[in-house]
């Protein structure tokens, strides 16, 4: 540990990155999706059972969720983008992906199933 405290100093000096705001970086408990994070999630199979304009959500019958060790049940979600929520229908099967984001389960990625 201190041979990382002593690194984080002499880059801090060497680059100019202030140590308040790594430290702040380390702090953060909660990691917001990245376009190259969401390639890492497992797609999941999934029917959707009713599409939410005004809350902006999506419900889904899904199989499990394995990044979030959910079993297959029938949820809520909050769309990721609000164009989900006008290219997808009730009855509709699709593979999706869904990660934490501000603290609320997301669709962070949904596509409609090959049949």
């Amino acid at each position: 540990m201190q041979y990382l405290q002593i690194f984080v100093i002499l880059t801090t000096l060497i680059v100019g990155i202030p140590l308040s705001s790594m430290a702040s970086a380390a702090e953060t408990s909660e990691v917001q999706t990245t376009p190259a994070d969401e390639t890492a999630l497992p797609m999941v199979a999934g029917e959707i059972r009713k599409v939410d304009t005004a809350t902006g959500k999506i419900t889904l019958k899904h199989d499990e969720i394995p990044n979030f060790g959910m079993p297959a049940m029938t949820m809520l979600f909050k769309a990721g983008d609000p164009a989900m929520l006008e290219q997808f229908k009730v009855g509709d099967k699709v593979k999706f992906a869904v990660d934490k984001v501000d603290g609320a389960l997301t669709i962070v990625s949904l596509e409609l199933a090959a049949e």
